[in-house]
């Protein structure tokens, strides 16, 4: 029962992390702030994941994944009430930090622990059902966000989101999950350098390949909003458009486990890259809102179907500890 109540919580943060970007994008264009303004935010999301990232990965080898969830679950409650009691710019800079400090202390800790559930063929096929889980979440997230907004303002939109990780703060604290002690080298007190971690040419063609990935998930998720916002759209179907690049990641996520057992993953990787290249580029001289939903579901599913991949390639070549 463990994966399924992982993938489960899993869902119900992505909601939040996923429309929460909706959210903020559309309160800041609705305060009038300019696109540096909002290109200012947006960087927020990655300022303090880039500078703790590692320090939070030492942290599951020494105590495990369990504290780690419990507190990205909450941060990401506290990040989503705070524009709700105040819609400002100032608490716009604020949410977005720590939604994204709150996301990447949930997601090393939940793929840390999803990694290590079962046996190393088991990957694949795990992390593409907590894929699924998280694209459930993010299909939800800017729905919620965008008719939130239409029908009950910002605010409230804000409100409803954060309904969701508190449903995951009560799953955490009532049920019992069998999660992976950590390892036993971090327990006897070996120390592995993180410089080690930059001399490995394989990672380091992940981290690579892993930096564009989420460049381009972090493109469409907070300037696609503004984009759409701009050419006239309103926050509902902004919405149904986000939508549908999280429908279309959790169908290629749900088809992907056989696909992987027949093709080498770093061309599944590339060639979905390089397609969801094509259709950013398209994006700007398409008006059409069926072309938009269209463009948007090809980006979701090919950057859907990455992420599970490139998790798995990077348990498989990292080494112990």
């Amino acid at each position: 029962m463990t994966l399924p109540l992982l993938v489960i919580i899993g869902a119900l943060n992505q909601s939040l992390h996923t429309g929460g970007r909706v959210a903020v994008s559309l309160t800041a264009v609705s305060l009038q702030a300019s696109p540096a303004v909002i290109g200012t935010i947006g960087a927020l999301y990655g300022l303090l994941s880039m500078l703790l990232s590692v320090s939070v990965g030492k942290l599951n080898d020494r105590i495990g994944p369990r504290p780690p969830l419990y507190a990205g679950t909450l941060l990401f409650i506290v990040g989503g009430l705070l524009p709700s009691y105040h819609p400002q710019l100032a608490s716009l800079y604020i949410a977005a930090a720590l939604i994204g400090l709150a996301n990447m202390v949930f997601q090393v800790s939940i793929q840390n622990a999803v990694g290590r559930l079962g046996q190393r063929e088991d990957r694949t096929r795990n992390f593409s059902t907590l894929a699924i889980g998280m694209s459930a979440g993010a299909i939800v997230g800017p729905l919620v966000a965008g008719y939130a907004i239409d029908y009950s303002g910002h605010e409230s939109a804000f409100i409803f989101l954060t309904l969701l990780p508190f449903g995951s703060l009560i799953l955490l604290s009532a049920v019992r999950l069998d999660l992976p002690a950590p390892p036993k080298q971090a327990r006897e007190g070996e120390r592995p350098r993180t410089s080690d971690l930059l001399r490995d040419r394989g990672l380091v063609a992940i981290y690579v390949i892993t930096g564009i990935h989420v460049l381009s998930w972090e493109l469409f998720s907070f300037l696609m909003p503004v984009h759409l916002s701009e050419i006239g759209l309103s926050p509902s179907m902004i919405g149904i458009i986000v939508g549908a690049f999280s429908a279309a990641s959790f169908t290629m996520r749900a088809i992907l486990p056989p696909l992987a057992k027949r093709f080498d993953h770093w061309q599944m990787i590339k060639g979905m890259l390089m397609l969801a290249g094509t259709m950013f580029a398209v994006i700007p001289f398409a008006n059409h809102t069926l072309l938009l939903v269209l463009l948007a579901a090809i980006i979701g599913g090919c950057l859907g179907a990455a992420q599970p991949l490139t998790m798995t390639l990077i348990h498989d070549t990292t080494p112990p500890a």
